[in-house]
């Protein structure tokens, strides 16, 4: 059992709470046993097992561990206290295992062969409202995510754990210029909306039977008007006028949920 939060393999977890350590070494990690069953159980590329004595209290802990030891076999393990995991863990409580993994490079042919929206998402800061994109995305059959360059990272621990897993397999691109997305989105066909709190064809009034991409600003200040000029329409989702606006997760539900309503009645 290591004991030492001096140790050196102990040091390499820990700078990964850093982007600039994740992004150099294309690596990140998760914790806590939902988030590893869904990275055991969709084939991630797990390359290190960090668990301590307190997974062995949890009802499903060791089934997880046996999982483990099957899906990856070459994999390193590391057994530490409950005192070591504490130091690793980014959350209040640890569940006593994190998991580092390889992260996943996606091209644009990996958006393009799913059906579903494209949600292009500019310079986002909250690990919350990113993480849960990701999940709404997934559930609202979106075919994946482009991140503009100034977006947070995705695989900021919070986002990754509001994702709960959904990173996993949804696609996307990250660290993209804002205009050259939009050059290839069109040349690829897609049909460009730009959201707006304003005026705007009114959601349901859209036409989501071609190919299309919906564009997201940050959270307080919005789009840029050089991107909203940009794009081929303005979106908005009617609303009481008391209310300004929704959180953009929220926002992004709503929309994707129209656009799969419109592709079921249109497949009845």
């Amino acid at each position: 059992m290591i004991t030492s939060k001096s140790n050196p393999k102990i040091k390499e977890v820990r700078l990964l709470k850093q982007a600039k350590h994740r992004q150099a070494r294309g690596e990140y990690f998760i914790e806590g046993v939902r988030l590893a069953e869904e990275a055991l159980g969709s084939a991630q590329p797990v390359r290190l097992i960090v668990h301590s004595p307190r997974l062995e209290k949890i009802t499903r802990g060791a089934a997880l561990l046996s999982l483990g030891k099957k899906k990856c076999p070459s994999g390193e393990w590391f057994y530490v206290s409950d005192e070591i995991m504490d130091s690793l863990s980014d959350t209040e409580t640890h569940q006593g295992i994190l998991a580092v993994l390889k992260k996943r490079e996606y091209r644009w042919e990996d958006l393009r062969k799913r059906p579903g929206l494209i949600l292009l998402l500019h310079e986002l800061q909250d690990p919350g409202n990113l993480g849960t994109i990701f999940r709404v995305a997934e559930a609202g059959m979106a075919s994946g995510l482009v991140l503009t360059r100034g977006t947070l990272d995705p695989y900021n621990p919070k986002a990754v754990r509001a994702s709960m897993g959904s990173i996993f397999r949804l696609p996307f691109l990250s660290d993209q210029d804002s205009r050259e997305a939009l050059e290839t989105l069109r040349s690829l066909g897609y049909r460009i909306y730009s959201t707006s709190a304003g005026a705007g064809t009114a959601l349901w009034e859209a036409d989501f039977s071609r190919p299309a991409a919906v564009l997201f600003g940050q959270e307080g200040a919005g789009l840029p008007p050089e991107l909203v000029e940009q794009a081929d329409e303005r979106l908005t989702i009617p609303m009481n006028p008391a209310v300004n606006s929704l959180n953009v997760a929220i926002s992004a539900g709503i929309i994707l949920f129209e656009a799969l309503r419109q592709d079921t009645v249109r497949n009845l």
